[in-house]
């Protein structure tokens, strides 16, 4: 409904004026057309910021693997596990040089028995005790083949790689819905009672489940104990 004649909040004339529930404020007719249309074109803004948003949401939805942790986890596992092979490479390498040196010094083993053998077959001059020997020294080469002295696996209790952990600081806040529910309060307008609430702006429900509501025409902060 129509006021008396007061100054324009825009044009600032003195003119028959209209409220802006939102804004407390008063416009002429015609600047509260474009008042009017200027809050259009902000919620068209707030509709398409929601819109690209909401399609943000749902390729994180469908493409989940495309999260930045996600790459920096896939990106620690390839290199760990290059570090882990260059590693491996590294020790086999070394493992197969040493392994090399064993078989030759093994082999220098070999043919200076094979020389005795051949000595005692040519001179035809052996006895028990020759044989032992000989029997001997084979079951010894044998054994330092199989298990070299010089070779073994340690296991290292400090990291190879750089471990890395996920710190999530901050838990959702969102919990499982029951069904159905009671009203604790809400409805009946304007005024000051408990049952009363009138464009409320705001919820807080906090650790001993008291419920405190921003009661935003009524001009106050409304507490309701829990239960």
């Amino acid at each position: 409904m129509a006021n008396n004649k007061t100054l324009c909040f825009k044009c600032n004339k003195n003119k028959i004026t209209y409220p802006c529930e939102g804004c407390s404020k008063y416009f002429c007719l015609m600047d509260l057309t474009k008042h009017r249309q200027i809050l259009n074109e902000e919620l068209n803004y707030v509709i398409n910021d929601y819109d690209q948003f909401k399609q943000r949401i749902n390729e994180r939805k469908q493409n989940p693997q495309d999260h930045s942790l996600i790459k920096q986890i896939n990106l620690w596992e390839i290199k760990s596990i290059e570090k882990i092979q260059e590693k491996a490479q590294e020790y086999r390498e070394m493992l197969m040089k040493s392994s090399q040196t064993c078989i030759d010094d093994i082999e220098m083993k070999l043919n200076d028995l094979h020389k005795k053998i051949k000595q005692f077959q040519n001179e035809n001059e052996f006895n028990e005790i020759n044989l032992n020997q000989l029997r001997e020294k084979v079951i010894e080469i044998a054994k330092e083949f199989s298990n070299p002295s010089n070779m073994s696996i340690e296991q290292n209790s400090r990291s190879l790689i750089n471990e890395i952990s996920i710190i999530l600081s901050k838990k959702s806040t969102f919990t499982k819905w029951k069904h159905n529910g009671i009203t604790v309060a809400g409805g009946n307008g304007e005024g000051q009672k408990l049952n009363q609430l009138n464009r409320p702006g705001g919820i807080l429900i906090d650790k001993k489940k008291n419920i405190f509501i921003a009661d935003y025409a009524n001009h106050r902060i409304v507490e309701w104990k829990y239960n």
